[in-house]
């Protein structure tokens, strides 16, 4: 009997086929297959980087290949090589910092990311830690799918980055579902003008029911054909429906008040999403044709992601490499002086990225997928570095991409330190980085350091006292404020269930308000830490 047990739970089991065999080649030191191989009698076909079944002569080829090995899989350990392929390889294609958006395919099942007709979600990330799903009609929802299958709450689904080709492809499958399934109809105001776009399913046994387009940007569910005349109701095709919502959506949007600026599109269609905007402007000219109005707050958002995307648009490389530099926020990134990182990444190897520590020293660093970016100049890069080498003090994360966290540390021209618990103590980790292949640095601004120094000592301390019979938090009004626990505002104990706070001059009283409201305000402290501060 062939052996096909990995040791591995098996993910991604089907139905087996006794006329099918798989086999995996390994690459010696390689994180990814080379290839999965697939058997069917003689016939060999297989899915290697390409991302795609091909005819194949590669297991001919392994005896003569010393770094390769050929080893038997199961169906279901196949599919699980293919997803990892398929995901790592569409992730480091596909998730450029230059993309002016970065485009996912959902699937309900893991195997399926193989074909990308089977996807039933698209989703895109417009900036960091903002997710928008496409629901047709040319309009985007915000979602948190990826963060739910990122997090293993929707576990049995799949997700894998995909090209603007590949989105647009989505889209045109997306909005085809949206003409066949559903009719469309335009209601009209008793002067003839459209007053709304209504959706009913075909179907009548569908459980969503009849949807109303005002020019709001949603859909909302909605009664109206049941209400008003048949003379007031057309039925139009799925073309004319988007027409009239974006001009249903141009309508409104004439009646705000005050418009801080103007987001300028392309075409009329185009305003059903306002990401597609091309320029913000104060007041509009005859050369533009098609705006929209949006508050000051709309405007400056919009602006800030349209400055980020313009600078991607004219990047270009320098010395073999592409520079970014790293803020805070989308809003930040209109000013390179607010940077507080530069990065770059090389052109012949896009998976690779440093980090600025000094003139003539780049780190290793994380792809900054989670960070707001800005694409730029040597002439930005030469005075975000030149700040940077003589700031002080630095903040920095060390990581290992095997272990997880390393260190803490806080940088000054004489000094480097990790953080402890809720000080800093002398420390060589940079020294030490040469000869730790899997670390990689990341340096954060002030802010983002106290988070994680918080959330260090929190984890610490939560496990050095789990066992403690009665559990003391101090509660404070920051999170900067408990690296001095003088500064707690609230002392709290738990006692199984029992949850009390300290007042003077009553001592410990039933608590008016659960721990869990003040979470991201808590740190775990000793009791004797307690007697202190109540004492």
């Amino acid at each position: 009997m062939r052996d096909t047990n990995w040791g591995l739970r098996d993910y991604y089991a089907a139905d087996e086929d006794p006329n099918v065999r798989y086999l995996v080649i390994l690459v010696e030191g390689e994180r990814l297959p080379h290839a999965v191989v697939r058997l069917t009698g003689t016939t060999e076909d297989a899915f290697t980087h390409n991302l795609m079944w091909e005819p194949s002569n590669l297991l001919s080829r392994v005896p003569d290949e010393p770094q390769w090995t050929a080893r038997e899989a199961a169906v279901g350990y196949a599919n699980g090589f293919l997803v990892q392929m398929v995901r790592e390889i569409s992730a480091a294609t596909h998730e450029s910092e230059l993309s002016d958006h970065k485009y996912y395919a959902v699937f309900k099942h893991t195997e399926d990311v193989v074909d990308l007709s089977k996807a039933y979600l698209l989703i895109r990330r417009p900036q960091p830690y903002r997710e928008e799903k496409y629901a047709g009609h040319n309009r985007w929802e915000e979602t948190d799918k990826l963060y739910r299958l990122d997090s293993g709450r929707d576990w049995t689904e799949e997700y894998i980055a995909i090209s603007e080709a590949g989105a647009q492809f989505l889209r045109q499958r997306i909005d085809a579902n949206w003409a066949a399934l559903w009719r469309h109809h335009v209601v009209f105001f008793a002067d003839g003008t459209p007053y709304s776009v209504v959706v009913a399913a075909k179907d009548p046994q569908r459980q969503t029911g009849t949807q109303e387009f005002t020019g709001d940007g949603k859909f909302r569910p909605t009664e109206v054909l049941d209400k008003v005349s048949a003379s007031s109701i057309q039925e139009i095709d799925f073309d004319s429906a988007v027409r009239i919502m974006a001009d249903l959506v141009r309508q409104r949007s004439a009646e705000r008040e005050a418009p801080g600026a103007y987001a300028v599109f392309h075409h009329p269609t185009d305003v059903l999403d306002p990401e597609s905007a091309y320029a913000i402007v104060r007041e509009p000219g005859p050369e533009h044709e098609i705006v929209l109005p949006l508050s000051s707050m709309e405007s400056e958002r919009l602006a800030a992601r349209l400055h980020v995307r313009n600078a991607k648009r004219r990047a270009a490389a320098v010395g073999g490499h592409q520079h970014f530099a790293v803020f805070e926020s989308a809003r930040a990134t209109t000013d390179v002086n607010n940077a507080y990182s530069a990065i770059r990444r090389t052109t012949d190897e896009p998976g690779r990225w440093e980090m600025f520590l000094r003139p003539g020293e780049w780190l290793p660093t994380a792809s900054p997928q989670n960070e707001h970016t800005l694409a730029i100049s040597q002439a930005d890069l030469d005075r975000i570095t030149g700040r940077l080498a003589t700031a002080e003090p630095r903040y920095f994360e060390l990581r290992c991409r095997e272990r997880g966290p390393v260190a803490l540390v806080r940088l000054t021209a004489t000094a480097e330190e990790s953080a402890l618990d809720l000080g800093w103590e002398p420390s060589d980790v940079f020294a030490r980085l040469p000869r730790e292949p899997t670390w990689y640095v990341t340096e954060v601004d002030e802010r983002g350091m106290v988070g994680r120094r918080f959330w260090s000592a929190t984890l610490r301390r939560g496990v050095a006292h789990r066992n403690d019979e009665i559990q003391y938090f101090a509660i404070f009004p920051t999170q900067s404020a408990a690296f001095d626990l003088a500064e707690a505002q609230l002392v709290m104990r738990q006692r199984g269930a029992v949850e009390e706070m300290f007042v003077r001059p009553d001592g410990w009283v039933t608590a008016d308000r659960p721990l869990t409201e003040f979470t991201v305000r808590h740190l775990p402290i000793s009791p004797d830490e307690a007697e202190r501060l109540t004492g």
